[in-house]
């Protein structure tokens, strides 16, 4: 009878035991294993020559979907190595990217090595390809989608730092899902949103205001030339549009506000701040053909390409 109950606790170990080994070999161990597969966090700093290896695939995870054309996801590394280039040149943090744990979580274990190769490939062909302007690694900025034209950094910044970010045709963009965005809203929820924003005075009559009142309150005061707000006042008091599209999480700052049916309607043209180059006019000039340079050459004025650590 003890023999016959040992070898019974010994099967049911084993059945137990197999799943764990099996997985233990596919994952490996120790610094293999799939929960350290991790990049380099973004509060640390890397030398130019690792950063092909490993970490750029890992940003570029974290910053393009799967569907995109391969001439774009190329663009986008440069972009990535740039930004990276010139954080290691200043000593700052690099851009955040995925370990591959969360991308076998985001892309799911089928599709993770076809996707992974796919961005190696593509950092690979654009091995320390970078762009400068004067000399100096760019600022790269980038965003999903335009509101129809990128923006110029002179009218947001009010100086000429970045002149190779310039307003340039995004009307390619019209056709992403994610170029109009309505939200409605009670003059009594834009208020409470706001919050601070309004003063005391308004905030205590909200339930008692209509969308004309409200909105008597609100007054564009100036957008630049690819229509995002600049300067907006509420109750008196001076905002960027920058500020208030963060404050309500609105896709834009190219935003109008207009009262419908009692309510407040507000529309934003775009997703993002505008700046640089459009992820989404991207992967669109590149099934028009463009190699990943033309891109970049389309979005950032000025530049040129360099070449580190050939």
């Amino acid at each position: 009878m003890k023999h016959f109950l040992y070898r019974m606790v010994c099967t049911i170990a084993l059945f137990i035991l197999i799943p764990v080994v099996f997985t233990f070999l596919i994952q490996g161990s120790g610094e293999d294993s799939i929960q350290n597969m991790e990049f380099l966090p973004s509060t640390e700093t890397a030398g130019d020559t690792g950063l092909d290896e490993g970490i750029l695939p890992g940003i570029l995870a974290n910053e393009i979907s799967m569907n995109t054309e391969t001439e774009a996801i190329k663009a986008q590394a440069v972009i990535v190595r740039t930004n990276c280039l010139l954080a290691v040149e200043r000593g700052e943090s690099l851009p955040e990217g995925l370990t591959k744990g969360e991308m076998i979580r985001l892309w799911g274990q089928d599709s993770f090595s076809e996707y992974y190769s796919l961005l190696e490939s593509c950092v690979e062909d654009t091995k320390g390809v970078a762009m400068v302007c004067g000399g100096t690694y760019i600022r790269a900025d980038f965003h999903r989608c335009s509101a129809g034209y990128t923006r110029n950094a002179s009218e947001v910044y009010e100086n000429e730092e970045f002149p190779y970010l310039k307003s340039v045709d995004g009307r390619m963009d019209l056709t992403s899902e994610d170029f109009l965005k309505v939200i409605f809203y009670t003059p009594q929820q834009l208020v409470e949103k706001g919050g601070e924003l309004f003063s005391e005075e308004t905030r205590a009559a909200a339930s008692g205001l209509t969308a004309a009142d409200l909105l008597g309150k609100i007054v564009i005061n100036q957008r630049d030339q690819a229509g995002y707000v600049t300067e907006i006042a509420v109750d008196g008091a001076v905002h960027s549009g920058e500020e208030i599209r963060l404050l309500y999480g609105w896709n834009s700052s190219a935003f109008s506000l207009k009262e419908v049916d009692g309510e407040i309607r507000v529309l934003s043209k775009g997703l993002g701040h505008g700046l640089g180059a459009s992820l989404y006019g991207a992967n669109q000039l590149a099934k028009d053909g463009f190699s990943y340079k033309d891109i970049l050459k389309y979005f950032y004025s000025e530049i040129e390409f360099v070449t580190r650590y050939d």
